[in-house]
């Protein structure tokens, strides 16, 4: 979607500034030692939010908007392992945006400031380096909300996971923090350089529209009664609990995402992506050619849905009325999963008989924002 990905700068002990060992995990794999600076490198942050990147093919669109667009602070947390011992270098330290403050301070070299960034009663925040004796770090950070609910497990003496849950509710997306991947390395090379972290606002966007075998049908078919749900007859669920798990220690390098929702839900998707389709199959959502299409007024157009990231949930069935004669198809439960961030679009095709069946279903990474724009839906 929802989601979103920024720079973050790994953070240390080192010089004058090293934590204090609080539990031990197993020893990470070897690396190939390499000099320590000899002058220490301080952690600083920098924010982006790529424009697009498809989960087919590897591609990635350049366009990028900061972070500081949407949201003026950040919470961190950066682990590192000195041989069996596992170090807590930055336990959810406050970072905020200050305008025109970039290359300020050894901290700030891209207008994000850590350092005594500390609310009312919290633990002070010292300027943090890189510790180039570390066999490895993890970083992991919540954007949007300092109303999140985390904790250490078994607990903050030995911890071996940090846990992070908060409520979802996809009917009000813009309300919902975003959570980062875990971002974990034990090469030298990767010290002392941004570290990226992606962020992700824990919600999906479904949505379905229609193509046409013959495309001068189009203007003369009636698509009514539409109606996408889950064949086994469970609603389609808008709020929850999401928890993140990000484990501290151990070959575990991916954090674990689960969502738990209500019992209640919408019972159906029964409006599509309205489009008109050209001969060359390239989809664009802003021309309608249907005249029932142009009745329904713009504030119809290009029907979204968010809602929960969801695994296992079935088969859906669609039905549509082709010139009053009901079709149904059914999409297999293989292509109804939906990851966290993701947008996914399922493409009907008309027949000239009249019949109806599922032409392409694609997914896509995309970040969240805040204002309507026309999306591209890729033919891959």
């Amino acid at each position: 979607m929802m989601a979103a990905a920024w720079m973050v700068a790994a953070c240390g002990g080192g010089g004058d500034d090293i934590a204090t060992p609080v539990t031990p995990a197993p020893t990470p794999s070897p690396v190939t030692p390499t000099p320590t600076p000899s002058t220490p490198t301080a952690i600083a942050f920098m924010g982006s939010i790529p424009e697009e990147q498809r989960e087919n093919h590897g591609a990635t669109r350049a366009e990028e908007e900061g972070l500081e667009t949407y949201y003026k602070q950040f919470k961190v947390w950066a682990f590192k392992h000195l041989g069996s011992a596992t170090e807590n270098v930055m336990d959810g330290y406050t970072v905020r945006w200050v305008e025109n403050s970039a290359g300020t301070a050894l901290s700030n070299t891209h207008g994000w400031e850590y350092v005594n960034q500390q609310s009312l009663g919290e633990t002070e925040q010292s300027i943090k380096y890189w510790d180039y004796n570390a066999t490895d770090y993890r970083f992991f950070g919540i954007a949007g909300s300092t109303a999140t609910n985390g904790h250490y497990e078994p607990d903050a003496t030995s911890p071996t996971k940090y846990v992070v849950t908060y409520t979802a509710d996809a009917r009000y997306p813009e309300g919902i923090p975003l959570y980062s991947h875990l971002w974990y390395s034990n090469s030298y090379t990767d010290f002392g350089q941004p570290v990226k972290l992606e962020f992700i606002r824990p919600v999906s966007i479904v949505r379905f529209m229609f193509t046409f075998e013959n495309q001068d049908d189009a203007p003369y078919t009636e698509l009514t009664d539409k109606d996408f749900r889950p064949t086994s007859g469970t609603t389609i669920k808008q709020k929850g609990d999401v928890t993140v798990t990000y484990m501290l220690q151990g070959s575990d390098i991916t954090e674990n995402f689960a969502a738990t929702s209500e019992a209640e839900g919408m019972t159906a998707m029964t409006r599509d992506y309205y489009a008109s389709v050209t001969k060359d199959n390239d989809v664009n959502p802003t021309v309608i050619t249907a005249p029932y299409r142009m009745a329904l007024g713009d504030e119809k157009l290009n029907q979204e849905y968010t809602v929960l990231p969801v695994t296992g949930q079935g088969s859906y069935t669609l039905t549509v009325s082709v010139n009053g004669d009901p079709k149904t198809t059914v999409v297999s439960a293989e292509y109804m999963d939906w990851k966290p961030g993701y947008e996914y679009t399922y493409i009907f095709k008309i027949h000239v008989d009249g019949g109806v069946s599922i032409s392409s279903v694609q997914a896509a990474f995309t970040p969240w924002v805040f204002h309507e724009k026309p999306r591209t839906v890729y033919n891959w």
